[in-house]
Formats: C-alpha cells, sequence, structure tokens
C-alpha cells in the first residue's frame, strides 16, 4: 500500500517519529537506515531525500527528545522549596502518570522503556537530562522539608530520590497505555492516585500527618 502524501515537513517528522523507536532499540551504532525506513513506511532512497546520513537522524531524533522533554517539564511546573511544594510535585507527577496516552511525552516514554530493554544508550540520555532539570528543585525542597522538620529520618540522595520517582510515574503511565491497564492495581483511579502519592512522599520521609492533611485537601 502506498504511503500517504505528506509534505516535505510532515514526512521529515514522520521519519524522525519511527527513528525514535529504531534507535531506542539498537542505538546510533546499531541502527540501520533500512530498518528507519521500514518503521517509517518508506523506502530507504526517500530517508537520503530529507537526511544526509544516520547521524544526522539521530542528532534530529535527539533535538525532538529535549523539545518533548522540555514541555514535560513545562507540564509539571516550577517545584516550590517548601514541604507543601515537594507534595504538590508528587501530586502532579502521578496525575501526570494517570493519564496514561494522552500525557505530553507518552511517546518520548515509550522510547526510553524500549531503550531500557536494548542497548540502553538512548534512556542514558534521556535519564542525564532529566535529572539536570529536576534535581536542583528537588534538592531545595528536600532540605526545606527538613528545615520544616516535615522530614523525618535519614533524607534520602536527591539523585536516588529524583530516580524512584521517575521509576514509579514512568511504570504507571505505561501501564496506563492500553485500553485496559496492565498492572492490576486495587480499587479505583482516584485510591490508585492517593496511594501513589501516599507511597512516594512516604518514601521521602515526610511526616504522615502532613501528607494526609495534603491529601486529604486535593481530594475534597
Amino acid at each position: 500500500m502506498p504511503s500517504p502524501r505528506l509534505s516535505g515537513a510532515e514526512r521529515r517528522a514522520s521519519i524522525i517519529t519511527a527513528a525514535k523507536t529504531v534507535f531506542a532499540r539498537y542505538g546510533l551504532e546499531g541502527a540501520r537506515t533500512q530498518q528507519i525506513a521500514q518503521a517509517a513506511g518508506v523506502s530507504e532512497a526517500l530517508i537520503f531525500r530529507h537526511f544526509t546520513n544516520k547521524t544526522q537522524i539521530y542528532r534530529a531524533v535527539l533535538r525532538a527528545v529535549i523539545a518533548d522533554q522540555n514541555a514535560a517539564f513545562s507540564a509539571l511546573g516550577v517545584m516550590d522549596a517548601s514541604t507543601e511544594g515537594l507534595l504538590e510535585i508528587l501530586h502532579r507527577l502521578i496525575e501526570h502518570a494517570m493519564q496514561g496516552p494522552q500525557a505530553s511525552n507518552v511517546e518520548g516514554m515509550r522510547m526510553v522503556v524500549g531503550s531500557l530493554a536494548g542497548d540502553g544508550g538512548y534512556a542514558r540520555l534521556v535519564y542525564r537530562r532529566a535529572l539536570r532539570l529536576s534535581l536542583p528543585g528537588l534538592e531545595r525542597a528536600l532540605e526545606a522539608a527538613q528545615a520544616e522538620g516535615a522530614i523525618t529520618g535519614a533524607q534520602l540522595s536527591g539523585v536516588n530520590a529524583a530516580a524512584f520517582l521517575e521509576h514509579v510515574g514512568t511504570m504507571m503511565l505505561m501501564a496506563r497505555c492500553h485500553s485496559q491497564t496492565a498492572i492490576p492495581y486495587d480499587e479505583d483511579d482516584r485510591r490508585v492516585r492517593r496511594d501513589a502519592i501516599l507511597f512516594c512522599a512516604r518514601g521521602l520521609g515526610i511526616a504522615e500527618n502532613r501528607i494526609i492533611t495534603f491529601l486529604d485537601r486535593v481530594d475534597a
């Protein structure tokens, strides 16, 4: 079946989208332009009408990933350096994950998960950049919450805390990208959302009374 007629810009964008999946699985070295062409539903010759070589495609993919990542962080917003700010960002993280296929960066996260099952290079790039974007705000919020007396026990490494929160958000998001969620959570979405926030907040060491007060307010 012939591929649909697209403008030059639309065809280029479709090739980049297909290339994301291929690079996520095989990495720069392992990916082949023939695989990208097959994923895009076009000929390899058409690929080279838009891109000089595989490296140029990879650079275009990275630019697209950066744009997607910036949009996702913009949607989460700035984290206030306070216990309340920390709880609010957890709330936004879980709300975002609950959107499933409607989430702003769902295709990017599909590629990250695919990369983790492949050579990991693509995921490594994404996670390193995500950490640079998120860590300063998270560390300020953790320090502020501890100064307020709202964090009990030993404080987690900010780097590890950021990674663990991302793991929860990504797996929840991916599980919901099907007609029926792939993970058999207990009870309804409202309970899942509340329990996920509670789980993450407890993991950071936030005092139970602060968590419950926050949850009761957002659930009201």
